[in-house]
């Protein structure tokens, strides 16, 4: 496997480098200062980023789902009447809200 200098993976190289939102023609002359063919880093940037917005994807889609979760049990809550008095103002407005943020975030992640 080829290794960056200080013994890390180039694919975790690279990683750390996009989280870091180093672009992408950065990293690969940095890539190309180490030593590394041309070919070689065409194609592990290609599956590095594949996996980048793979991992993101997969987080944004968890929120969304925890975020339709609650607005779901927003409404089961509203609905039935289980709250009376100033918790069904928090049943109503506040988990709602909690899960169109928590959606929202997810929708961040996704696109």
């Amino acid at each position: 496997m080829n290794e960056t200098p200080n013994k890390e993976a180039t694919s975790d190289y690279i990683l750390r480098m996009l989280q870091e939102s180093v672009t992408r023609e950065e990293i690969t002359r940095e890539l190309l200062k180490q030593g590394h063919d041309m070919r070689f880093i065409d194609e592990i940037m290609t599956e590095t980023i594949t996996l980048y917005h793979t991992r993101r994807r997969s987080k944004g889609l968890t929120l969304i789902l925890v975020g339709a979760f609650v607005c779901f049990a927003s409404f089961l809550l509203t609905i039935t009447g289980v709250f009376s008095g100033d918790a069904y103002g928090f049943a109503l407005f506040g988990l709602t809200t909690a899960g169109v943020v928590i959606a929202f975030a997810g929708f961040v992640y996704v696109f």
